[in-house]
Parts: structure tokens; C-alpha cells; sequence
């Protein structure tokens, strides 16, 4: 579960060389990961003073290409330097993990600190190029996403459509020390057509929205059942929220029998699983009803935004209207309800073929500093969470920096139910 995979979007517009004679201008990058505030006082005390983070990893990978990242660690003065780049735009993500024994040099406010983490976009023009990028200290929080599943295989033995849309599920998982109660709780489907450039929502417009500190934007809420202390969720234990709570192997060999998921989302046209709680739908719309029937289906067209929040009263939250759309209503999350935040688009294989453009920001960096590139819906892998390390008494802490690129990998065997 230690392995690292961070990798960026492909455009299509990009390209390895500059026009007149062919040849490829290379650029240097100098890049400072700097701490700021309260984070700060913590990283003096594993030993990077002056608001600079010292044995930082840091992960560059350029959009337009396919070659995979490159990684280095940073210097005591916080700073690291990449040689021979050829100019563009670059997501770069820096991880600190910390030590049992660093964390331990932390006051009992700050014990559930246990990493740093952040990430940007930086454009890289020859002959060099000096950035900053922010790193904030990562705390393992309360209820956290611990793996997504939105895959939709073929069905057809040449590929392609048609494919099964309707195995998904997303595990939640204790990483507290304290019992959680589910009742209540809210997993919303954040609203991804505010995550690419199209022609009548275009980035500029967008914006607003996406980077904006106070809440992340919806049209799909569902909350757990229960009056308020009806699902308990011990530390360290996980459930299974599934689309359809069946065994999905009936449809496709190497999907996952969800019989026995712990909750499930239910729609108008969708058949019950009478053993499984069903989530309650308090949301704008129900998910694609029209077309699918099944409740809520955790999969977007070239991205997704999936949160995790307090209860929520819906028709009291702030109120958008998106231009040029057939449902133009959203809604305001606010940031003080956000337990947990998982964001990511397309792999780069996958984006290869697409049109989309990304607007570069998913949501606010206090939400998530930069979405993962792991999604392609046709290959049965997951998105899981990374281990951080387990406590004496066997239980697993997971790595939260609210920076899904570094805290997310994807997996080729989906675990649902079992973390890791």
C-alpha cells in the first residue's frame, strides 16, 4: 500500500518540440515547498524551520506527455531543482510524511498530524523558472474516503459498449480514535461540469465556483438513515455504501459481490436489496433517473468530486445557477461541513482521447489542494486511500493532506469492506 503513482492530464494541444527548426528548448525549474502559519511552528519541530519543508518528496509531470513523473527531495532549505524540461504546464505535488517519532515532538492538539502535503500547477518557460509551492500539515480526520470503485466494464467480448454501469461503491472508513455515528451523515456527488473548459461553461466562468474557499458545489446529496445514534462506526472500522448492493459477478467475473454492502442507494427504477439499508435521496434530482433508475452512480464524464459531510439541510444552502444548462440549479456546501474530500480526472491514457480540456483546479486547495489523475472507467481498478502506518493495537491510520494526487493510488484489486 506504500506505492506512489501521481500522474497528469494530457493536452492534446501540447507538444515536444517548438516550431522553425525542430529543435527542443529545455528549461530548468526551481521549485521552494514553503509552510505557513500555525503548520510552520510543526515542521521547525521535525526540523524544518524558517517556514520551509526540508525531505519533502516532490512530483512533477508534465501535461501533454506520457513519460511518467519525476521526483526529488528537497534540500534544508526547502528547495529542489529539475534539469532539462521542456517548457509547459506542470502539476507538482509534494508529500512530508512524518515518523511516529516526529509526530510524538507535537503537542496532544496536534497528535493527529502525520503528514505534509500540497500541490500546484506551474508553467515552466525557458531558461529557468523558479515557483513555490504550499504544503499544509495533513490530520487524519474523522470520516475519510478510503476507496472509490466507479469502473464500468464492457460486456461486449471486442470492447466497448455495451458496458455494466451499475457495480460502484464507495467505502468510508473510521480514522479517529473516538465512534463515529453515521446517522445523518451526507456523501455528495460534487457538480463536475464546472471541471472543464467547454463552450458555454468556459474556465473563466467557472472559476468562481471551483476556487471558491467557502463550499464546494452540488446537485446530488444522500444521507445516511437513522434518527442519530442508530449506525455506529467504531475507529478503524470501514462500510460499503454500493450503487446496487448484488453480486455484480452474475454480470461480469471480475466485479464484486456487493450483497452484503452496508448501505446502498436506491432509485425509481432500481430493485431492492431488502437486507441493506437504503441511503435517503435529499438532493436536487434524483441520479439519472431517466436513464438509469439506480440511485446514485459514482462516476462523472472526465472527472468526479465525491465529499463526505455533516447533515445538511439542502433547501437552506446557498444557491447557484449554472449558465446554458438544462438544470442550472446548484447548491453551496459549506467548507465547515466537509469532513472529507476526494477529487481526480482522467489518467492521461484516457484523456489522450478526449476533447476535454481541465480547468486545472478541482475545488478550493482548503478542500483538496489537487485532484488525482487515476480515473478510466473501463479498467476494474479502484482508487484507494494510502496507509500511513498502523497503531500497537493493529489499526490502520490512512494519509489525509487534503491533496488526493498524493494521498489517493489506484489499485488493480478493489478491496471493498477491508482496509487496506
Amino acid at each position: 500500500m506504500a506505492c506512489e503513482h501521481a500522474t497528469t492530464l494530457i493536452d492534446p494541444l501540447a507538444g515536444d518540440s517548438i516550431p522553425g527548426d525542430g529543435t527542443v528548448q529545455r528549461a530548468a525549474l526551481t521549485i521552494t515547498i514553503t509552510v505557513t502559519g500555525a503548520d510552520s511552528v510543526l515542521a521547525s519541530a521535525v526540523g524544518s524551520a524558517g517556514g520551509v519543508l526540508g525531505d519533502a518528496e516532490v512530483t512533477l509531470e508534465r501535461s501533454g506527455s506520457t513519460e511518467g513523473p519525476r521526483s526529488a527531495v528537497t534540500d534544508a532549505a526547502g528547495t529542489v531543482r529539475f534539469e532539462d524540461l521542456l517548457p509547459g504546464t506542470y502539476a507538482v505535488s509534494a508529500l512530508r510524511v512524518l515518523t511516529v517519532e516526529e509526530v510524538a515532538r507535537f503537542g496532544s492538539e496536534d497528535a493527529d498530524v502525520n503528514a505534509f502535503g500540497g500541490g500546484e500547477y506551474v508553467t515552466v518557460e525557458a531558461p529557468s523558472t523558479e515557483a513555490v509551492v504550499s504544503a499544509l500539515a495533513g490530520r487524519r480526520g474523522s470520516l475519510v474516503i478510503s476507496e472509490h470503485f466507479g469502473s464500468m466494464p464492457s460486456l461486449s467480448e471486442s470492447g466497448g459498449w455495451p458496458s455494466y454501469d451499475y457495480g460502484h461503491f464507495l467505502e468510508l472508513y473510521n480514522n479517529s480514535d473516538t465512534t463515529i455515528y453515521l446517522d445523518g451523515k451526507v456523501i455528495v456527488l460534487g457538480f463536475t461540469g464546472l471541471l472543464f473548459d467547454l463552450p458555454d461553461q468556459p474556465c473563466t466562468i467557472s472559476e468562481k465556483w471551483r476556487t471558491d474557499p467557502e463550499g464546494i458545489r452540488a446537485r446530488f446529496f444522500e444521507a445516511f438513515p437513522g434518527s442519530g445514534r442508530d449506525y455506529a462506526l467504531a475507529p478503524g472500522e470501514a462500510v460499503v455504501v454500493a450503487t446496487d448492493a448484488v453480486d455484480h459477478r452474475q454480470f461480469h467475473p471480475e466485479l464484486h459481490d456487493l450483497s452484503r454492502a452496508d448501505f446502498e442507494f436506491i432509485g425509481s427504477s432500481d430493485v431492492d436489496n431488502p437486507g441493506v439499508p437504503n441511503m435517503v435521496n435529499i438532493g436536487l434530482y434524483e441520479f439519472a433517473a431517466d436513464y438509469y433508475g439506480h440511485g446514485l452512480m459514482l462516476r462523472s464524464v472526465g472527472g468526479i468530486v465525491i465529499l463526505v459531510a455533516e447533515p445538511l439541510v439542502v433547501s437552506g444552502l446557498p444557491v447557484d445557477y449554472i449558465p446554458a444548462s438544462t438544470r442550472p440549479e446548484i447548491r453551496r456546501i459549506p467548507g465547515a461541513k466537509v469532513l472529507d474530500v476526494f477529487s481526480s480526472i482522467f489518467t492521461p491514457e484516457r484523456q489522450a482521447g478526449s476533447s476535454l480540456r481541465h480547468c486545472g483546479q478541482n475545488v478550493h486547495e482548503s478542500f483538496d489542494r489537487q485532484g488525482a489523475r487515476l480515473l478510466d472507467y473501463e479498467l476494474l481498478h479502484s482508487e484507494q486511500r494510502r496507509v500511513h502506518g498502523m497503531l500497537p493495537d493493529g489499526r490502520v491510520i490512512l494519509q489525509r493532506t487534503k491533496t488526493s494526487s498524493r494521498d489517493f493510488h489506484a489499485r488493480r484489486q478493489a478491496t471493498p469492506g477491508r482496509v487496506p
